[in-house]
């Protein structure tokens, strides 16, 4: 049986391994828990989605929404929704998919249902040839042969990973809007009349109630989305400044003297793929000469949930055709 390494345990990677046949896959994850950018932060008693917020209901991909119920992973809600809050957009009603336990519990358990061997917290820092069999080096560990490696993290890391062995010179950079984004818990309502919404302010380009998601707390908690160019023209601020900043921002957009008892501020640097893969080159993965080695993941389709899953499954299915059969 092929013996195949996966690097990441994103939602493209975790893709790719439901949809491949029955081999040999072993997972390889930086990370302490498999995920990637669909992150659920909890403190105490708080939970927030402070990664992807949501999936489409409408998204397109046939057959995730039975596999995702199928293992217990989400549920659907039924939210009010302000597409454009500066511009007093009307509120309507919107069912969305989330995480039937925090939006994490989506890759954690599709994760469990693989039931593929997983290194945590290894950081694979090159990748290996001795008798042309592939070997991944994490430190001074090295893991392997492999007969094929697929990288599911951002371009530009598994660019540095990789181009000992795929020529990347006709290959332009894909770029990616890094996000600041805040987490905050109050200790009274707003008075928001809509649980997830665009546009509050110049700076703010989304925020979403946490409790009609979560039900388990009493403070009202928000995760908070700055502007890609407002996060890079205060990439370096510190995040005591920033959050403070935004929980006077949503005082003074909702006219609360509500009090912030909880505050928390994560950078996420590859959040929103510019322009992919596919829309760049009509590509939808990068191989290596030999077709053995791989890089793919959601900046191959696209910034969405659906495309890092679409990644991994449209993978999946080229090389099961055109290479497993051969």
């Amino acid at each position: 049986m092929k013996k195949i390494a996966v690097i990441g345990t994103g939602l493209s990677a975790l893709s790719l391994a439901y949809h491949l046949p029955a081999l040999d896959i072993t997972f390889f994850e930086k990370s302490w828990r498999p995920g990637g950018r669909i992150s659920t932060r909890k403190h105490n008693q708080y939970a927030f989605d402070h990664g992807a917020h949501y999936l489409k209901l409408d998204h397109g991909i046939i057959g995730l929404n039975e596999y995702l119920n199928k293992i217990d992973a989400i549920k659907i809600l039924k939210g009010q929704f302000c597409p454009n809050i500066s511009q007093n957009s009307p509120i309507e009603d919107k069912e969305i998919i989330v995480g039937k336990e925090g939006n994490e519990s989506i890759p954690i358990n599709i994760h469990k249902s693989l039931h593929y061997p997983t290194y945590f917290s290894k950081q694979i820092t090159s990748i290996e040839t001795i008798n042309k069999e592939y070997y991944l080096m994490a430190g001074e560990e090295k893991f392997g042969p492999f007969d094929y490696i697929f990288c599911s993290m951002p371009f530009e890391q598994s660019k540095t990973l990789l181009e000992k062995y795929i020529d990347y010179s006709d290959m332009p950079d894909i770029e990616f809007d890094a996000i600041w984004t805040i987490m905050v818990a109050f200790n009274k309502r707003l008075g928001v009349p809509f649980q997830f919404g665009y546009h509050l302010t110049p700076e703010i380009s989304f925020l979403m109630n946490q409790n009609f998601k979560h039900e388990f707390f009493n403070e009202e908690c928000w995760v908070i989305n700055m502007r890609a160019e407002w996060t890079k023209e205060y990439y370096n601020i510190e995040n005591y400044v920033l959050e403070d900043y935004v929980i006077n921002k949503m005082k003074q957009s909702f006219q609360s003297d509500a009090g912030a008892v909880f505050k928390k501020s994560h950078r996420w640097r590859y959040s929103y793929t510019k322009k992919s893969l596919r829309d760049i080159k009509s590509k939808r993965y990068i191989e290596s000469i030999d077709r053995r080695l791989y890089s793919f993941g959601d900046w191959c389709e696209g910034p969405s949930m659906q495309d890092a899953w679409l990644s991994g499954k449209k993978l999946a299915q080229d090389f099961t055709e055109n290479s497993l059969k051969h």
